[in-house]
This record gives C-alpha cells, sequence and structure tokens, in this order.
C-alpha cells in the first residue's frame, strides 16, 4: 500500500511539472538545443574501475510520469518501480521531437538537430559519442532494433524508426563519405535487429553496453500503455535473469521526452539493479546529460565530451546502494 501511494503521489508530481515545463501553444520547448563542438577523443583509453555487469537501457515513448507511474495501464513498470529507484525529478534537455533526445542520450548533445528525419538528412560527423568511448575503452557494445531485419537500416521502414536508432546518424558508424553511405561491420555487426539478443542472452554474449528500441507498437509511441507494458513483462524478465544484469548491471528504464501537446519535459526514468535503492524516489534535477554521464561513470570512460561544463553535471548516485565505480569490472580493470 505504501509503495502504491507513494506511485500515485508521484503521478500527481509528474502531472505538476509537466505543466510547469509546456510551452504556451503549440511549440515544444526546444530551449535546450545544442550545438557545439566535442573534445577529440584519445587513441585509447585507459582502464578505469567500472560497473561489473551490463549497462542496459531500454527507452519508450511519449509519456509523462503520471501517465505511467500509478497507473492501472501499467502494471508491470509499476511493480519495477516498486521495486527499484525512480528518478522523481527526471527530465530531458528540454529539445524536441525523439530524434534529438535520442542523439542526446548516447552524445551529450543534440546537434542542433530539433526533427525526426531519417539519417540521410542529418550526418553527424562527431567521433567522440559513447560507442566511440566504450570501443577506445576495449569494452564492447551492440544496439538492438525490435522490427529493423536488416543490420544497420538507416531508413525507417514498417515499424522501424531510425529516429528511435541513435548510432545511425553517425558518420564514422553508418560509412557516409560526403557523397554515399558505405556500411562496415562497425555498423553491421554492433546495430541488429532485436531478435538478436535472444541468441546472444543463449550464448552468454551480451556485450558490456546494451541498448534497446521496442517497436513503434511495443514502445507507446503508436501502441497502447497497456501493449508498452504487456511488451515489457514479456522481455525484460529476460535481461533480469541473465549473467550480465545478474553479476551486478543495470538496467535504465526510460521515456524519451514527456506526452501532450505540445511534448512535456517529464518522462519516467526507472534504474533497476540488484544494486538499485528498492522504492527509493529521488526529486533530484537530473536530466539526460545526467543518464549519460552516469552510463559513462558506469563503463569507465570520460564523462561527456561534448559538454564544455561536464563538471556541472550530477551523475545519479543516489539511485543506488553502492558507488558508480566502486566494483570490480569483470575484466579485472
Amino acid at each position: 500500500m505504501k509503495s502504491q501511494s507513494m506511485l500515485a503521489a508521484l503521478g500527481v508530481y509528474g502531472s505538476s511539472l509537466g505543466a510547469l515545463f509546456a510551452v504556451a501553444g503549440c511549440t515544444p520547448n526546444n530551449s535546450g538545443s545544442t550545438l557545439a563542438a566535442c573534445r577529440v577523443l584519445p587513441a585509447a583509453a585507459a582502464a578505469q574501475p567500472r560497473w561489473a555487469g551490463t549497462v542496459f537501457t531500454i527507452v519508450m515513448e511519449n509519456k509523462s510520469r503520471h501517465e505511467i507511474l500509478g497507473s492501472r495501464s501499467a502494471p508491470y513498470v509499476n511493480q519495477l518501480a516498486a521495486a527499484n529507484a525512480i528518478a522523481g525529478g527526471y527530465h530531458d534537455n528540454f529539445v524536441h521531437p525523439s530524434e534529438a533526445n535520442y542523439l542526446w542520450m548516447v552524445a551529450g548533445e543534440n546537434f542542433g538537430v530539433l526533427d525526426d528525419a531519417d539519417p540521410a538528412a542529418h550526418h553527424l560527423e562527431s567521433t567522440s559519442h559513447v560507442v566511440d568511448q566504450i570501443e577506445r575503452a576495449g569494452l564492447t557494445w551492440k544496439a538492438y532494433q525490435e522490427s529493423m531485419g536488416s543490420p544497420c537500416a538507416l531508413t525507417s521502414h514498417g515499424r522501424y524508426a531510425a529516429k528511435h536508432d541513435p548510432f545511425v546518424y553517425f558518420n564514422d558508424v553508418n560509412g557516409w563519405d560526403g557523397t554515399a553511405f558505405h556500411t562496415s561491420p562497425r555498423c553491421t555487426d554492433h546495430v541488429v535487429d532485436y531478435s538478436q539478443l535472444d541468441a546472444d542472452l543463449a550464448n552468454h554474449a551480451v556485450p558490456d553496453y546494451v541498448f534497446i528500441t521496442p517497436n513503434l507498437d511495443h514502445d507507446m509511441h503508436d501502441g497502447s500503455v497497456a501493449d508498452g507494458d504487456a511488451w515489457l513483462s514479456r522481455e525484460i524478465p529476460k535481461l533480469l535473469a541473465s549473467d550480465a544484469f545478474q553479476r551486478g548491471g543495470v538496467l535504465f528504464l526510460l521515456w524519451d521526452e514527456g506526452g501532450g501537446t505540445p511534448a512535456g519535459d517529464d518522462p519516467p526514468f526507472l534504474a533497476i539493479s540488484p544494486h538499485a535503492k528498492a522504492g527509493f524516489v529521488s526529486q533530484a534535477d537530473y536530466d539526460t546529460s545526467s543518464y549519460l554521464k552516469t552510463v559513462q561513470s558506469m563503463l569507465g570512460v570520460d564523462a561527456l565530451p561534448c559538454e564544455s561544463d561536464a563538471s556541472s553535471v550530477e551523475t545519479m548516485d543516489e539511485l543506488f546502494s553502492v558507488p558508480l565505480v566502486a566494483q570490480a569490472s569483470k575484466t579485472g580493470a
């Protein structure tokens, strides 16, 4: 009962915060839009202490906290929320629509992008995004994209939306040479259809960093809250049962932006982990940069190379019962 009351109260809080952040009329709040030069990464990164298990992320779509937390249409998400930690003061970085938020999740800025166009419209030259950092540190990564079909799909089709697959926008991943795309194993081996995840789980081949995007029916974009909750109830238990999670991993379950028209800035954010503070609700002023810096801390790579003042961004330490980088890495680093 206490957990239900907490979630209901948080839903009211989220509704009020959404109203506070909403911009009058039909114009979304894009006051955070950023196009900044990123620091050049070193050729190889020194090994740093890092989180012991895999860092998983699942991104859902276009809902405010009050639409999910405490909702009877999302029993599974609320079960997870009651048993883990909630970032109750989390907000996006005031950029819209979806594509801008996904880019921010992996690079710490939106590169001035404020639309949902496919990669052919946006050729991002940054070589300082999170997968560049991961590879330089000798770690592994994959993006599992539901309904993508063939790997490294650069155009939206069917229920796959490229705007929800941030990695395919970077030239050093998609192979853009100024005139054409030249896909290589860097993309085809790492940006794969979601169906590959079952095989990787079975073979104990889950990488250090995993980014999962459900399709448009299952991420609550086109489907209902109940549809998305049912999908999560089928898929998340597989992750939680894996050794990649059990040895001290984390699953960040978040929504890209709030609901409504214009889109709100108050999406739900859950941290699910053996080390999450059960039933804890933070009211800290966290944003997407906080999420990315937390991921980078867990992976043992440098913080926010596209942010001019990375030290001003807080990591989400208070969601966890252990320090972010105190665990011994599985590689001994």
